[in-house]
């Protein structure tokens, strides 16, 4: 084959690798960002997940913190022995009341030093100005706009929930969960959710219905105290301070009158709480202060703080995947498979050509040979004492060329598959001995003599015809090759080797280099050229005598020797 066609053949398979490898790391690119977009579209949904359980767990315990201070009736905050239990909640500062036109008084101030210093300090921070009712405007204005926050929220969410079934049924529910406004409208009613769940629980807390409700008057007094109207407690920031307060209206003896009752709170010792409930679900949380909480998922419901998680979401390793793998091993696969066919074809078809050409040349030599030398004996112009030595060459020629044929159909039979073997039981001079003539006729004719060996006793199964053929085709490169070896001739010894019987064929000519012993096993490694510089032959009769060993369960090597070429037919034993 020419180079250029070679070199064409293996650009244009090359251009074709380049293109397969380029789709598929083109598809690998696409498939780990996809892969990589739905690991995080996971971790999101999963960081939503565990965000809206520790929601519901912290406003579950603001919600019993605000129920437990709203089930105090409001006489509570005027008896002169406070009702309050002395261990109150570690979050709770103080407890106070205050009446539109009255001033600031905490039950728990009239029995204990340590408060009563609170309630003056809570009376600073309320009356910033020395104003009269300073701090009964600002705890009035804080309450209106704790219950306008309130009622702000969002009790109900219907749409965002039949939003969300709507996105299940036309995505499924594992695509669905990972889709962003899945999870954003998810927020937005479970928040609903619990609002509605707090409002419920803080009002079964206590029963402020007013016609129900009487407040004792104070010792030493008969008047007739209703309370008419009775809010629930409500969270809000006042000065950096957290509070709980609700508004209540009081008749005395007919006359109205409105105050205020509230809860002074630790904000710090409230966040501490309530961030302990969810370090299992979001170690590295914090809870941030917060006024416009209405619309915002990740406010609480209970008390104005909003969550904020401080965790980093995972951007997902760019790992190949099984399926990846498979299909990369498949692609690179088939492309080795390809390559290797592609060798395979083009050194078949040199091979081909070189067959061609060798044979061609090892036929156009016998026949000249036959057309001169019958000529010459048709016409006449052989003196009658040379026309012996002119058959004779005509017969050698002869025998080259059925040598040949025999050896191609031979090897043309193995190829296929449809070569037959008579195998039977023998000993090594039963098998050799019969063959002794043709063996030292053929070498005769290069000047070469014969010594046999055959005393190994061990019986072989063999097919006797295929042994002949591969001491034949050895016999007759000696012939070619070592005719001038000193001294001249060729032994043929038997031995035993293990569970083999070795049959070693040695000359005395110029050997095989160490570098061609390989590729002279190799069908049809003679070109045209090395046909017609070197001995008669087209490589082809050791590359045959190979594959008849192998056939009988033997071998067929070349090995060092000291002089000559040296080759070993092992068969086996019995």
């Amino acid at each position: 084959m020419k180079f250029s066609r070679s070199l064409l053949i293996w650009v244009t398979l090359a251009l074709c690798g380049v293109m397969v490898l380029g789709a598929m790391s083109w598809l690998t690119r696409g498939v780990l960002a996809s892969e990589k977009e739905r690991a995080g579209a996971e971790s999101r949904a999963d960081l939503e997940e565990r965000t809206r359980l520790a929601l519901w767990r912290m406003d579950s315990v603001g919600a019993a913190i605000v129920a437990g201070e709203n089930r105090h009736p409001p006489a509570d905050y005027e008896a002169d022995v406070s009702a309050f239990p002395p261990a109150k909640d570690a979050v709770v500062k103080l407890h106070f009341e205050i009446r539109e036109k009255g001033p600031l008084i905490s039950p728990e101030g009239k029995s204990n030093a340590a408060t009563a210093a609170q309630l003056v300090t809570l009376k600073n921070l309320l009356g910033t100005a020395p104003l009269p009712g300073a701090e009964w405007m600002l705890l009035k204005c804080a309450a209106d706009a704790s219950e306008s926050a309130w009622n702000a929220v969002p009790k109900d969410e219907p749409l965002k929930k039949s939003e969300n079934a709507l996105l299940r049924q036309t995505r499924g529910a594992s695509q669905a969960r990972s889709q962003q406004d899945y999870q954003a409208n998810f927020n937005g009613s479970e928040k609903a959710q619990r609002a509605k769940t707090i409002e419920e629980t803080v009002a079964n807390s206590y029963d402020g219905t007013a016609a129900q409700s009487a407040e004792a008057p104070p010792p030493g007094e008969q008047l007739s105290r209703t309370i008419t109207d009775l809010g629930t407690m409500r969270a809000v920031w006042i000065g950096g301070e957290l509070f709980l307060l609700r508004q209540l209206t009081v008749s005395i003896s007919g006359k109205v009158e409105k105050g205020i009752q509230g809860v002074w709170l630790d904000p710090q010792g409230l966040k501490t709480r309530l961030l302990a409930e969810v370090r299992d679900l979001l170690p590295t949380s914090d809870l941030a202060t917060t006024t416009g909480s209405a619309e915002d998922p990740l406010a609480l419901v209970s008390f104005p703080f909003r969550l904020s998680r401080n965790e980093t979401l995972p951007t997902g390793a760019d790992r190949i995947n099984a399926p990846l793998i498979v299909g990369w091993a498949a692609v690179l696969l088939a492309l080795l498979t390809a390559s290797m066919l592609v060798h395979g074809v083009m050194r078949l078809s040199e091979r081909r050509a070189s067959f061609v050409s060798a044979v061609t040349h090892e036929l156009r030599t016998p026949l000249t040979t036959f057309r001169l030398y019958s000529d010459m004996l048709e016409s006449g112009a052989v003196k009658p004492e040379k026309r012996g030595e002119y058959l004779r060459v005509l017969s050698r020629e002869a025998d080259r060329l059925s040598h040949l044929v025999e050896n191609v159909l031979s090897f043309s039979k193995i190829e296929r598959g449809s070569a037959r073997s008579i195998v039977r039981e023998t000993s090594i001079s039963r098998l050799l001995e019969p063959m002794r003539e043709r063996l030292e006729a053929r070498l005769a004719t290069a000047g070469l003599t014969l010594e046999m060996d055959t005393t190994c006793a061990r019986p072989v199964r063999v097919d006797t015809a295929a042994v002949e053929h591969i001491l034949f085709n050895l016999i007759d490169n000696a012939a070619k090759y070592a005719a001038a070896g000193d001294p001249p001739q060729v032994e043929i010894r038997s031995l035993t080797a293990g569970r083999n019987v070795e049959i070693i064929i040695t000359d005395h000519g110029p050997g095989i280099p160490l570098s061609e012993r390989r590729r002279i096993f190799h069908a049809f490694h003679k070109s045209a050229r090395e046909a017609a510089e070197s001995r008669p032959g087209v490589g082809l009769g050791l590359a045959l005598s190979r594959r008849l060993a192998k056939s009988l369960g033997g071998g067929l090597e070349c090995v060092d020797s000291a002089q000559g070429a040296c080759f070993i037919l092992r068969l086996p034993c019995v």
